[in-house]
């Protein structure tokens, strides 16, 4: 059932040449004069939440929906465009459940050539979530199928997808942060490699450095130093990224006592990496094999292990947790699967939008640019957003795996430690989102009555930390979660 919002906003007292000396300043609380609610005592809750020195300078937009009246309880701004930061992953996984499936399953595969060779084919189709164990599992069951004696050669199969490894928008100095992963097919550890820092036993000696998984395949650069007085230079792990290189620099001073910290640096070309891993496990398990050129299997080859991951686990794990590669990997396999491969960020949003358009949904007052919302090109209302969420509660064939993907509200996910101990701790479900200067939250809640509503607020163009705009979002919805109906 579509959602009418009709917002009429009327400009007087507008400034003209003979006004210029004329200073007008902002007040702050200002910005619930142009909220709207059917019902006085929520507005003037709501509002009363926004009289804050935080609205202006910032901007805030937020939309409250009962799902069983289609009644709209509460809207500010709510045509307005924002960056929805990872708000946008929502698009991406009603996309993928409805175009894909609940258990289409996304195959890692290791085929074999023995009549032209011996070679190993190792082809990804997308799964962001493989990780080294699952590696080493598929080493192992392909070490027990192919006769040791023989020197292999491995190649990758990366046509799956296309060639780019950012999404649209993205900035380059977020590398190489873990969030900022680069983009394949063929992926293992979200994409990134978990640095393990210890301190030496005294004074004047190296910080011990681990990998997980360990691997030849890295350099570490090691200038980590323990010292005992104070440390002004806390140790880091990096990599050099200008050089696009996969070498993992330490710096930074420790004292001895300091506990081992762990940091997490993505990896360039994961690809190369993550096929280094695979020969690595095949010779710990007495394959003599070495690395080759990527190219296509060959018509000879013969699939002999795979491992394969059903998508609604993808979704789940994408919305819970915030995983950027499970939004990005999902939008090109949805490009790949529904216009042929090679998948692309292109085809994928336009499969997100098809979807949209054959919901009655108009794809022509927002803007798509990736599927995780770490590009600030995305823009989105919160209007938009309920629009999505009452498309996914009437598409009940649909409507639990994506509700059951969000996280929930002070227990697990990305809302673990929001809302504890309140009448919204397990009640809401959630998607969150964060860039720099920006913070959103939408999803589902139910009131005090068991009453479903659908909420989203957005909020950009702040400074300093995210904190206090939080807090904001979790005072509102645990305000709806009390709400009953005899007390409007």
């Amino acid at each position: 059932m579509t959602l009418l919002l009709l917002l009429a906003v009327q400009c007087t007292g507008c400034s003209t040449a003979h006004e210029t000396s004329r200073s007008i300043q902002p007040t702050a609380g200002t910005a619930h004069l142009l909220s709207s609610s059917p019902y006085p005592s929520i507005k003037k809750e709501i509002d009363a939440l926004l009289a804050d020195s935080m609205f202006p300078p910032s901007n805030i937009a937020i939309m409250v929906v009962s799902l069983q009246s289609d009644e709209v309880l509460y809207e500010l701004n709510s045509r307005l465009l924002f960056n929805p930061a990872s708000n946008q992953k929502l698009f991406t996984a009603a996309a993928a459940l409805a175009f894909l499936g609940e258990d289409f399953g996304v195959r890692t595969v290791l085929s074999v050539d023995t009549t032209n060779g011996p070679r190993i084919f190792l082809r990804g189709f997308g799964d962001p979530l493989l990780t080294h164990h699952e590696v080493d599992s598929l080493a192992k069951a392909l070490s027990a199928l192919i006769p040791t004696g023989r020197h292999w050669k491995l190649s990758r199969d990366v046509s799956y997808f296309d060639s780019l490894y950012w999404g649209s928008g993205w900035a380059w100095d977020d590398e190489p942060d873990p969030t900022a992963m680069f983009i394949s097919p063929l992926s293992v550890d979200n994409n990134a490699i978990r640095v393990t820092i210890r301190p030496g036993t005294a004074a004047g000696e190296q910080t011990e450095v681990a990998t997980s998984p360990e691997t030849k395949s890295v350099t570490i650069e090691n200038a980590g130093q323990t010292v005992i007085d104070s440390v002004l230079n806390h140790v880091r792990a990096s990599r050099r990224w200008l050089e696009r290189t996969n070498t993992i620099t330490v710096t930074g001073e420790m004292h001895p006592w300091d506990s081992a910290t762990t940091k997490i640096v993505s990896m360039w070309q994961p690809e190369r990496y993550t096929t280094a891993l695979f020969a690595e496990r095949l010779q710990a398990y007495g394959v003599q094999v070495e690395v080759d050129e990527p190219g296509p299997i060959s018509a000879t080859a013969f699939e002999a292990v795979s491992h394969t991951r059903r998508v609604d686990s993808i979704v789940a794990y994408m919305n819970r947790v915030s995983d950027n590669l499970s939004a990005e990997n999902l939008l090109k396999i949805l490009g790949a699967e529904q216009h042929g491969a090679p998948g692309s960020a292109g085809k994928g949003i336009s499969v997100v939008k098809e979807f949209l358009g054959s919901q009655g949904f108009d794809t022509t007052r927002i803007s798509i640019a990736d599927g995780s919302g770490v590009s600030r090109y995305n823009l989105l209302s919160a209007e938009s957003i309920i629009s999505l969420l009452h498309i996914m509660y009437e598409r009940r064939e649909h409507f639990e795996a994506f509700y059951n993907s969000l996280a929930v509200s002070g227990e697990t996910g990305s809302l673990s430690n929001r809302m504890k101990g309140t009448l919204a701790q397990g009640n809401l479900r959630g998607k969150t989102g964060t860039l720099t200067g920006a913070s959103s939250l939408s999803g589902y809640v139910r009131t005090a009555d068991g009453e479903l509503l659908a909420f989203s607020i957005l909020m950009q163009n702040f400074l300093g930390k995210v904190t206090a705009y939080r807090q904001l979002q979790d005072r509102i919805c645990v305000f709806l979660s009390g709400l009953r109906r005899a007390s409007l």
